[in-house]
């Protein structure tokens, strides 16, 4: 009798051992998958920012609204979008219009083509938060928990990280002299568009196609490229204005110069509907574009 309880003990722990073993096991191969799930997940999107950060750049100057004191409203840019999958899943069924423009339009139409279905994003997206369960919240300025729902934010943030280091960066390159000679008369193309009513954006020192302003009024987007050059203006510069009116998505293209253009340039602007001004000019801008 006794033998056979020492034997149903040992049996006990034989049993014990394997559940706890297995447990430990399914819990590790677990944890290296949450991390698998993390890491690529992270890559993606970091990946998808920095291949398309001067479009989103773009679009985000094309949303934002900014009003006389310099104050930016974002909420074009940024958009509301639902946050639980299931209405997320509704939503892009019916065209809802939260997913017509800026960071939603960019999370449906390149991300999650990228993840191929919104459940395999929210899949990774859930081991990420396991992984990294706390982030620094930069609107409450503390350390708090990660929720599931921050998946927005989250998106959101590391888009707006990247076009504004976009922004910084261009910023610093224009305050370095030997940067580009040409920079002031840009600064006082831009000037002046200001003092006469336009709306006036510069674009990023990298990938600006050819355009270094873009002015709107009125529902005009004029694309701008400035010229401090001491001789005549030839075909170059045409070219590379008119190919960045249409990247730009710009009504107009405009060449301005210090020291006037050549009979070649004139011709091909003629071609190409582009507006060949001097600098004096420029303040009566909304009369050559009519």
């Amino acid at each position: 009798m006794i033998n056979i309880f020492i034997l149903f003990i040992i049996f006990l722990i034989f049993i014990s051992f394997k559940i706890v073993k297995n447990y430990l096991k399914n819990k590790k191969r677990l944890k290296l998958n949450n991390a698998l799930n993390a890491n690529y997940f992270i890559q993606v999107i970091t990946n998808l920012i920095e291949e398309n950060k001067y479009n989103l750049l773009e679009e985000r100057i094309r949303l934002i609204n900014i009003d006389a004191y310099g104050n930016e409203d974002l909420n074009k840019w940024i958009g509301n979008p639902p946050l639980d999958p299931k209405t997320i899943e509704l939503n892009i069924k019916s065209g809802s219009k939260k997913f017509k423009e800026g960071i939603p339009y960019f999370w449906e139409k390149v991300i999650i083509k990228k993840f191929e279905t919104p459940e395999l994003f929210f899949d990774k997206w859930r081991s990420y938060v396991l992984v990294n369960p706390t982030i620094d919240d930069e609107i409450l300025g503390q350390r708090r928990q990660l929720e599931i729902d921050d998946w927005f934010v989250f998106i959101a943030s590391q888009i707006e990280k990247s076009c504004l280091n976009i922004l910084k960066n261009n910023s610093l390159k224009k305050t370095n002299e030997n940067y580009n000679k040409g920079i002031n008369f840009e600064n006082k193309c831009m000037e002046i568009l200001k003092t006469s009513g336009w709306k006036v954006k510069e674009t990023p020192c990298s990938g600006d196609q050819g355009v270094d302003l873009i002015a709107s009024i009125d529902g005009f987007r004029v694309c701008i490229q400035c010229k401090n050059h001491e001789k005549a203006i030839g075909n170059k510069a045409v070219q590379e204005i008119s190919a960045g009116k249409l990247y730009w998505k710009g009504t107009h293209a405009v060449l301005v110069s210090k020291s006037g253009f050549t009979k070649a340039a004139q011709k091909l602007a003629n071609a190409n509907n582009v507006e060949l001004i001097h600098e004096s000019e420029l303040k009566d801008l909304k009369k050559f574009i009519n």
